[in-house]
């Protein structure tokens, strides 16, 4: 339950957009892994409620993001967390 509840919570910081700061995002990045493995000593039925609690925030937003008709591009998210960063060109020397 703890690894469904990681994957919830890593679902649902994807719906929103990433923030600017990119130490801030590396964060955000890692918090669902850190809670994975924190939340594993846990009991059971505390982690399945926080999971569900999740999976209904993602289902609530989607369809409030719809409904507004604001673009909702979850499965671009998702995606472009497993694509490769380009690498920054090296400077050049003068």
């Amino acid at each position: 339950w703890p690894v469904i509840m990681g994957i919830t919570m890593w679902v649902q910081m994807k719906l929103n957009p990433p923030p600017p700061d990119p130490t801030q995002a590396m964060i955000f990045n890692w918090m669902p892994v850190i809670f994975t493995f924190m939340l594993g000593t846990f009991p059971a039925g505390l982690v399945i409620y926080w999971a569900w609690n999740n999976t209904l925030s993602v289902t609530q937003q989607y369809f409030i993001m719809k409904r507004h008709g604001a673009e909702v591009n979850l499965f671009g998210n998702i995606m472009d967390s497993f694509r490769r960063k380009p690498k920054a060109p090296e400077p050049t020397k003068s």
